[in-house]
């Protein structure tokens, strides 16, 4: 817990407005991006905030995680050379923290979703699933690049290049019918688009479960959110098992 409360304290050290960016940074980045999206390039998505914004937490939450997980074996070295502890405190205190400012965004969602007097509905227990899913393809993610950073310092333009592309290969700034219905793809690109991004299905699933009542966008929703588990799951086992045969050689490597 106390990695938790300094990785808070440390990420908005010096800041006049403190904890009010977890606020300000996701609303900023939705008024951009739906004048961009919606009122220049003329995007036909009703409520394009609203959209965009029930997606956007969930995905800040996992590219802002992954990215501050890298580092937290690099940072915390002198912890580990000092204490020991059982070092897979360390990326769950990365994502424990993230988590809690994805709750503070969530607070403006709901505010937003009053003002709009959208109904809280069914649908809305889905969720809990969906960020069972997500956790789990974070913490394999943050346990495999966490111990390739020690080793390769590369991996840290890898991996912002990598959520760069990742960010417009998953449905957030579109939705998933724009994907299906355009004709430049082929049945096989629309299939492996599926298939291949484990957070598409979670993503299209967030969406639809606060904003259209749990009316999946796909027939086969549940058949591609069984296989983002899946390889959520595999994913979560790979990192683990190279968390376990590294985490105790980490210390020597600075």
């Amino acid at each position: 817990m106390r990695l938790v409360v300094r990785n808070l304290k440390v990420r908005y050290k010096n800041s006049a407005l403190g904890f009010f960016w977890s606020f300000l940074n996701p609303l900023t980045q939705v008024i951009v991006m739906t004048i961009a999206f919606r009122y220049i390039m003329g995007s036909q998505i009703e409520n394009y905030s609203v959209h965009l914004f029930t997606v956007l937490l969930p995905w800040q939450f996992f590219a802002q995680a992954v990215s501050d997980g890298s580092v937290s074996v690099a940072e915390n070295i002198p912890l580990m050379k000092k204490f020991p502890f059982p070092r897979i405190v360390l990326p769950m205190s990365t994502i424990i923290s993230n988590f809690v400012h994805l709750v503070l965004g969530l607070t403006v969602l709901v505010a937003v979703f009053v003002v709009l007097r959208v109904a809280v509905l069914p649908s809305f227990a889905w969720v809990p699933l969906f960020l069972v899913i997500q956790l789990m393809f974070m913490l394999g993610v943050l346990m495999m690049v966490a111990v390739l950073r020690m080793y390769y310092d590369d991996i840290r333009f890898i991996l912002e290049a990598l959520l760069r592309l990742w960010f417009f290969l998953t449905p957030l700034l579109y939705n998933i019918q724009m994907v299906m219905e355009t004709e430049r793809l082929t049945a096989l690109h629309k299939q492996l688009y599926l298939l291949l991004n484990p957070l598409t299905p979670l993503m299209i699933g967030y969406r639809s479960a606060l904003l259209e009542g749990g009316v999946w966008p796909l027939a086969d929703f549940w058949f591609y959110l069984g296989v983002s588990a899946v390889i959520s799951g595999l994913v979560f086992l790979v990192g683990l098992v190279v968390w376990r045969r590294y985490e105790w050689q980490l210390p020597e490597l600075l």
